[in-house]
């Protein structure tokens, strides 16, 4: 029987968390049509293998594929999409955990849908992961889940703007895909691969849904020095890329304002804008930022979203001092 969906769990190392992903994902509601799992081992260590296939055992829904060299998260991906049957296109991250009705939920949301969507899941991180944190408060409230009903209504969860998919818990039919090109497998380092691959889905036409009921708990750190790196890494690498093939994207979203002034498509206000950001979101202002919100983020009355929204801003600008290439910041290993 051929697949109605196809799940592919992209790994490299880990092999702790890819066994608690594969295990929830074999045990999806009994009612959820067929579906197949294909993980996709970025040349892991030898572990990363044996608990794919000790999980599996002789489940026939699940395949096992490995790549000899490391390619990287897209090439991971567009791998598991090049073996798969189904003709939807599920990516689970291997420390996403789906609840049972993950699967179903989404290809409910596909059913529904009146033009080919991609749709993307209901992510939160567990409570024992929050920790009780101010800053892991911030990163749950940026999730589509942490949002207000009147936010989500405002953002439109039936037509997003692409900067919301999420690779870690999206669907969408495989020939959506395939027809604006695979995920890009030059980008190897943190951020961006998701946001171009969306821009062109929205381009053709392919519309970005949220099915709040396909729940998933993220098991990735909260902890500042890691969203630092992550953001880093994603204007020093992936802005530029991001810029090369939709140069248009970033206008609608926050961090607009943080690219550099252009004299030569900007007006007057917004070059003042950016000039004030720069000047105000300094070295020194950043280091005291990061002091306040390390000495406070175990106190919740002093939760401030407004400092955890100017950190954000002001490594983004690092980044886009960095010099592209250089060391990964952002490295998946333990």
């Amino acid at each position: 029987m051929t697949p109605s969906a196809t799940v592919i769990i992209p790994t490299y190392q880990r092999h702790e968390l890819l066994e608690r992903s594969l295990r929830a994902l074999l045990n999806q509601e009994p009612s959820t049509p067929a579906y197949e799992i294909v993980v996709v081992d970025d040349c892991s260590s030898p572990e990363t293998g044996d608990v794919a296939r000790r999980v599996a055992g002789a489940d026939p829904r699940v395949s096992y594929l490995r790549h000899e060299v490391n390619r990287g998260l897209s090439a991971s991906r567009n791998t598991g999409v090049r073996a798969a049957r189904g003709e939807i296109v599920l990516f689970v991250d291997n420390d996403v955990v789906v609840e049972p009705g993950y699967v179903a939920a989404h290809l409910r949301a596909h059913a529904e849908a009146r033009e080919p969507v991609a749709v993307i899941g209901n992510l939160s991180f567990p409570p024992e992961v929050l920790g009780g944190s101010n800053y892991a408060r911030y990163l749950q409230s940026r999730y589509l889940g942490g949002r207000s009903a009147r936010e989500l209504r405002r953002l439109g969860p039936t037509d997003l703007h692409p900067r919301f998919l999420i690779g870690a818990v999206c669907s969408l039919r495989r020939t959506d895909l395939l027809a604006v090109g695979p995920y890009d497998e030059s980008i190897r380092y943190y951020g961006c691969e998701d946001h171009i691959l969306a821009h062109a889905l929205r381009r053709s036409g392919v519309r970005i849904r949220y099915a709040p009921d396909a729940r998933a708990l993220h098991y990735d750190s909260v902890a500042m020095s890691w969203h630092r790196a992550k953001l880093q890494e994603t204007a020093r690498n992936g802005i530029p890329a991001l810029l090369r093939h939709a140069p248009d994207f970033i206008e609608d979203t926050g961090y607009a304002d943080l690219l550099p002034p252009d004299r030569a498509s900007d007006r007057a206000g917004r070059i003042a804008r950016k000039l004030l950001l720069r000047a105000g979101l300094n070295r020194l202002t950043l280091r005291l930022l990061e002091t306040w919100a390390a000495a406070t983020d175990r106190i919740g009355f002093l939760y401030a979203a407004p400092v955890c929204r100017a950190l954000s801003a002001g490594w983004f600008l690092q980044g886009l001092r960095m010099s592209p290439g250089g060391p990964r910041l952002v490295v998946y290993e333990g």
